[in-house]
């Protein structure tokens, strides 16, 4: 009895076994370069969500940051060892991809249909697409309304000489008019408003076809640097030191600067300093209404080798609902990469939003309509040329052109 109770236990376990290994959740391996407590961009929220209408599927998620992730990810995608689901970009995705290192969505994908047609453009590559977008985010003037005020100006400036004004008179009171810095800053307000002035398409100036040096866009851009360094926007000097990534943005925040040329990523932690009254609005610019200078960021990508692919797809799908996405738009305070998706700019964000549908500009080196080795040479190129603003602009220019030669 005793030796038929056990053998009938032991038949009973071993029935069991194979319901017990089924019913173990599916850990799902994934990286970002957001989720972490300084940018948690939602995904904390959504990853909750996700788990809990897809109980069989266990996130984890990893952060790794962005510079980071170039040098830890390769590694990985190359030794079968990578994530299931990856935080990418264009310049990420034009290598992996290339390489075969990711999976491929393929342009009948359900979501496809529904990306933004410019976006659309720049995520294809013949019939292949390695990326589901996740955001456009915008990179414009941050202007603090509250020192605008109490020189009489009770507008953000758009255009050019709006903002030659407004910094004569912020000048005249004490009041430093603005942050410039040569490495973002500075970059944003050359490109936005040589883009703008062009006749060519920015992809033209990023295979070659038609040169930086000697082109009038770019070079009147410059000039008008000059021309804000004459109004006292800014000593140049000054700027060209000051790190746009810490520095530039505590200065801000304690009222210390009027404007500042930054991406709106920066909102959500700028609308918890409390009496800082401020709006995002495009970057001035010679034409009426400014630049609004969008960048497309970020999306999520698929492992090639990656054992759970099913389970990766759901998550990827997870985040094309409206519903979801809008979590992490709103926290971001960005646009969604499909037609007719719910942005999640906030009431700050009012001029940006209105300059959008006239005048926006796609930040060429997060469509690859710029190589990426040109990005790091405008930095450093900008802020030599804020050390020394009476340097020949072909100088500058002709080092643009000199990176793009060497990137085809």
């Amino acid at each position: 009895m005793s030796m038929r109770k056990t053998i009938l236990g032991a038949t009973a376990l071993a029935l069991t076994l194979p319901v017990v290994a089924m019913a173990e959740p599916v850990v799902l391996d994934v990286t970002a370069w957001k989720g972490n407590e300084t940018e948690p961009a939602g995904l904390p929220e959504l990853i909750e969500k996700f788990e809990a209408e897809n109980p069989a599927i266990d996130v984890e998620l990893s952060y790794i940051s962005r510079l980071d992730t170039d040098v830890v990810l390769p590694p990985r995608l190359q030794g079968n060892n990578a994530p299931d689901v990856m935080m990418t970009d264009m310049p990420l995705v034009a290598v992996w991809g290339r390489a075969g290192l990711l999976h491929d969505y393929g342009t009948d994908a359900k979501w496809y249909g529904r990306v933004d047609p410019i976006v659309q453009k720049a995520i294809t590559t013949g019939d292949a697409v390695n990326i589901m977008p996740l955001e456009i985010i915008g990179m414009g003037n941050f202007v603090n309304m509250g020192l605008l005020k109490k020189v009489g100006i009770d507008k953000a400036p758009t255009t050019i000489e709006e903002l030659k004004a407004a910094c004569t008179a912020l000048d005249a009171e004490g009041i430093k008019p603005m942050v410039f810095t040569g490495g973002f800053s500075a970059p944003l307000f050359v490109v936005a408003n040589g883009l703008q002035r062009a006749d060519a398409a920015a992809a033209a100036f990023g295979s070659g076809d038609v040169t930086f040096e000697g082109n009038e866009a770019f070079g009147s851009t410059l000039d008008t640097v000059r021309e804000l360094v004459e109004a006292k926007c800014f000593d140049p000097k000054a700027q060209a030191g000051l790190d746009p990534w810490s520095t530039a943005l505590t200065e801000f925040k304690a009222g210390n600067f009027a404007m500042m040329p930054q991406g709106a990523w920066n909102i959500a932690d700028f609308a918890k300093v409390e009496g800082l009254d401020f709006v995002f609005a495009p970057i001035p610019s010679q034409d009426e209404g400014g630049v609004a200078l969008d960048l497309f960021g970020i999306g999520w990508s698929i492992s090639a080798n990656s054992e759970q692919k099913e389970a990766a797809q759901k998550f990827v799908d997870f985040f094309t609902r409206d519903e979801n996405l809008k979590v992490m738009l709103t926290a971001e305070a960005a646009y969604s990469p499909f037609a007719g998706g719910t942005a999640g700019t906030p009431e700050r964000a009012a001029p940006y939003d209105a300059a959008r549908p006239e005048n926006v500009i796609m930040f060429p080196f997060a469509t690859l309509a710029w190589p990426k080795p040109l990005e790091m040479e405008l930095w450093d190129s900008l802020t030599s040329f804020l050390l020394n603003i009476e340097q020949d602009s072909d100088d500058v220019l002709s080092r643009w052109d000199e990176t793009v030669e060497d990137s085809l």
